[in-house]
């Protein structure tokens, strides 16, 4: 049923309406009656010209339909990335910008350290904790309880395994950027600067196997916490300049472990694929 006011809004504040004359506070006080009062919008209705209600009506359209895109997806497009994959890129977690500026933060005092320092236990330091940061974000990307556009994007009419491999990519690319980079400052001869790889791709898809099966956060702390743990006790007692090689997962036979985990947990994802489909937004969070 439509209200019906008892009061009506003066004409002589109607025209300062119009006008743009009034303050913020009357003028909030005319609008919020205008959307319950038939009669004053009648009234209202001759003093504004039909240009300006269609210029209006143009500019909330086109703001509506055809929102300004961010320098990332226009970006995206010019690669030849579609439109609609590249808003679905874009409209990530909202605490994509913080827990990146933690990643970077982190890695840069790890870098800066063994610049100065250049101590083995930094390396290590290095080693153990780079795996765990694109995890993280991983994670973030495709976890939907504390995105505001979870519903929009759950929503998205494609396969919900294509739109979590389509997340993941988003922010493992950057993440792996900024780790290879520390990786290329710390000043170390050889491959150990990037013994981390493998670790990491190791824990992704670990977390994304067991992840179509239990809650997605869950697994992958209890997987962080597990690698740092293992870490910690593997060297207990090693010294500072064999700490690298008394962690397996760092020596060659690790790595080659690491690699096979890694596509054995890639086929059980592949595999798997359509128990994406039906995750519940709260349960992988």
């Amino acid at each position: 049923m439509t209200p019906n006011p008892t009061w009506h809004i003066d004409p002589g504040v109607l025209d300062g309406y119009v006008a743009g004359t009034l303050g913020r506070a009357p003028a909030a006080s005319v609008e919020a009656h205008l959307m319950s009062c038939v009669s004053c919008r009648a009234t209202m209705a001759p003093l504004v010209a039909p240009e300006r209600l269609e210029r209006n009506l143009a500019a909330i359209t086109e703001r509506v339909d055809q929102p300004r895109r961010n320098p990332i997806e226009r970006i995206l497009e010019r690669l030849g990335v579609p439109e609609h994959i590249s808003r679905v890129l874009v409209v990530t977690p909202s605490e994509r910008g913080a827990w990146f500026a933690g990643i970077v933060f982190s890695l840069l005092v790890v870098a800066a350290a063994e610049i100065f320092n250049g101590s083995e236990r930094t390396l290590f330091a290095f080693l153990v904790v780079a795996p765990l940061l694109p995890l993280a974000g991983v994670t973030a990307a495709i976890t939907f309880r504390h995105d505001p556009l979870r519903e929009l994007v759950v929503a998205v009419p494609m396969p919900g395994f294509k739109l979590f491999l389509m997340r993941a990519l988003s922010v493992l690319s950057p993440t792996i950027a900024v780790a290879t980079g520390a990786s290329l400052l710390v000043p170390r001869q050889g491959w150990e600067p990037v013994l981390w790889l493998l670790p990491s791709f190791g824990l992704i898809a670990t977390t994304l196997a067991l992840g179509s099966w239990l809650p997605l956060r869950a697994v992958a702390s209890t997987l962080g916490a597990v690698w740092v743990l293992a870490a910690t006790i593997t060297v207990r007692g090693a010294s500072s300049a064999n700490l690298i090689e008394s962690y397996a997962a760092f020596r060659p036979a690790g790595q080659v472990t690491l690699l096979v985990v890694s596509l054995m947990a890639g086929m059980v994802v592949v595999l798997r694929r359509d128990s994406f489909d039906f995750v519940d937004v709260g349960r992988t969070s």
